[in-house]
């Protein structure tokens, strides 16, 4: 079974920003943008996805997103 997941916590590295910069940036609550880098959201929202990518000028999901065997 795999289980698709943001890849929150490398991109925040990547990019040398804090999840409140993020939040800036997105327009995405601090609460819900902490619960995507903790994996404690079950559930993600293509918009949030969506503008994450914008707001880093991200072209390819895949650097957003990655699936993951559990």
């Amino acid at each position: 079974m795999v289980k698709v997941e943001i890849v929150l916590n490398e991109l925040l590295s990547r990019y040398d920003l804090s999840i409140n910069q993020l939040h800036l940036l997105t327009g995405i609550r601090r609460a819900t943008l902490s619960e995507l880098a903790n994996g404690k959201r079950q559930r993600i929202q293509l918009k949030h996805i969506e503008k994450i990518a914008n707001a880093l000028e991200i072209e390819d999901i895949n650097e957003v997103i990655t699936l993951k065997k559990h």
